[in-house]
């Protein structure tokens, strides 16, 4: 296994975690600023109150998306095993 495969791979690995977390991370940031907008016009500055929402908004997202998710997450696991063998030649 070359270096430019071992590259490849990794690239591959990091481009398919940024597409899966980017929807969560989206939704948590907006959340966190819709939040925090509120606790500016409410004059409410407790730090504990953006953890609930961002949590249920994060969780709904997740399956939501899970379906979605698992496919890619599998379709590059087959794909990686399956080029295995011309990897390793």
């Amino acid at each position: 296994m070359t270096t430019e495969i071992v590259v490849h791979i990794g690239k591959e690995l990091l481009q398919i975690t940024v597409v899966l977390m980017g929807p969560l991370l989206v939704v948590a940031m907006v959340v966190g600023l819709i939040v925090g907008i509120f606790q500016t016009i409410s004059s409410i500055h407790e730090q504990t109150i953006t953890f609930l929402p961002k949590i249920f908004a994060v969780m709904g997202v997740f399956l939501l998306c899970l379906p979605w998710m698992l496919r890619m997450i599998t379709s590059y696991t087959v794909n990686l095993l399956g080029n295995l063998t011309r990897y390793c030649q």
